[in-house]
């Protein structure tokens, strides 16, 4: 009995051992988790196959055939209860994946800041000129009273300039024109020259009328100018060289204002103002 308990221990030792060398090597326990719900327990009456029966236990199967059967049907139960046993336990450290640490990853080697680092290009937003006020406008003629009208209303322009001013003198009334002759040093003299005159086709006669042209010869009024200066021609040519014209009418002060320098603003300030102080006098672009 003795000799069969040590040939049973001596089994059990050398399946152990075969189990220990034919399993992987184990993984750090640090670098990996147990999960419970892997690990099985095996039943008490539980039995391996046969195919699945590990090579070591064939000597016990041998030897325990050449005992009395009650002996054997008690020692072959304990062989594969060792060997299923470390096989499990195999079995569960195979199937357990081992956990690999990750690797730190690789630093990038951070851009040191120098003077020669590359430097971006500077844009420049172009500002927006203004607009050069190279507009002008001419208003007149405006007579003295158009001319403080339309001063009254210069300032609400706000014009940088004053505009400038250019006066000239304008005779204004019926526009006609009348051709006269200055008299003579004595009535009897300018009595011959109106009948010369006559006799040479032009009619005339000696004013009577008191004032400044008393005694002067008339030769004919004129509703145009050109007419008047026609004749006039006509008379020099025969040897009336004193002959004149006067148009008839008051002289008066014209004036003409310039605004330079205006931008489309001020020249539409400029145009509403026209319209509704002189809307009969338009502007003119200056020449």
């Amino acid at each position: 009995m003795k000799w069969f308990i040590g040939t049973l221990v001596v089994v059990n030792l050398l399946a152990a051992l075969y189990g220990a060398l034919k399993q992987k090597p184990e993984v750090d326990i640090h670098a990996q988790e147990v999960n419970a719900a892997q690990l099985k327990m095996l039943p008490a009456n539980w039995k391996p196959p046969v195919a699945s029966a590990p090579e070591a236990s064939a000597p016990v199967t041998d030897i325990a055939s050449s005992m009395p059967q009650a002996e054997a049907v008690t020692a072959v139960p304990t062989v594969p209860a060792v060997s299923s046993a470390v096989g499990t336990t195999a079995a569960s450290k195979e199937a357990k994946p081992a956990v690999i640490p990750a690797k730190p990853e690789a630093k990038l080697p951070e851009a040191k800041n120098d003077d020669k680092a590359v430097k971006q290009p500077d844009i420049k937003v172009a500002e927006a000129k203004p607009v050069a006020a190279t507009l002008c406008y001419s208003w007149g003629g405006l007579d003295p009273q158009q001319l403080a009208r339309v001063q009254g209303g210069v300032p609400l322009l706000k014009l940088s300039s004053p505009p400038q001013a250019s006066v000239v003198d304008q005779r204004r009334g019926s526009g006609k024109a009348w051709v006269f002759y200055p008299p003579l040093a004595t009535q009897a003299e300018t009595q011959t020259l109106v009948a010369e005159l006559k006799a040479k086709g032009f009619d005339s006669y000696i004013v009577q009328t008191p004032g400044e042209f008393k005694g002067y010869l008339s030769l004919g009024l004129f509703g145009r100018e050109e007419g008047a200066q026609a004749l006039v021609k006509r008379l020099k040519a025969a040897g009336y060289d004193k002959t004149k014209v006067d148009s008839r009418g008051d002289v008066v002060k014209v004036t003409t204002l310039s605004f330079r320098q205006l931008d489309e603003a001020t020249a539409g300030k400029l145009k509403a103002l026209q319209q509704r102080l002189l809307p009969g006098i338009p502007l003119q672009a200056c020449r």
